[in-house]
């Protein structure tokens, strides 16, 4: 800790210092996910996970029936499916990743957010 830090927690009230030791330790990869199921954008989380389960199971399926395929033309139509399946998993997933980050920089201007204000007084 550096010493202006320390400036900074002496000239806070002592409510200023919870809610600053609070948000002072950064999270971690499961803090960030648990977050992106809280607050106004829940929803879309909720629904990637979901669809993210279901395309991983219909290419479960995909890739069942095309194993079990001996004709050419329906093998090549269910390898579209499964290849079609990959991208859109990859897709929520850079979608969530994206999220996540989009969390950890909001976080990131509370705490100057709080540094600032206690500049101010």
């Amino acid at each position: 800790m550096t010493d202006i830090d320390e400036q900074i927690r002496q000239a806070l009230n002592q409510e200023d210092q919870e809610l600053l030791a609070k948000t002072d330790n950064e999270a971690g990869l499961f803090d960030l996910v648990g977050m992106s199921f809280k607050g106004k954008k829940a929803w879309m989380t909720w629904y990637m996970w979901i669809m993210g389960f279901v395309v991983f199971f219909l290419g479960l399926y995909a890739l069942n029936l095309f194993l079990g395929e001996e004709d050419l033309k329906t093998s090549i139509g269910w390898a579209l499916v499964i290849i079609a399946c990959m991208f859109v998993i990859t897709l929520i997933k850079v979608i969530s990743w994206q999220q996540m980050n989009k969390l950890e920089i909001m976080r990131e201007i509370k705490r100057l957010e709080l540094r600032i204000l206690s500049k101010q007084d």
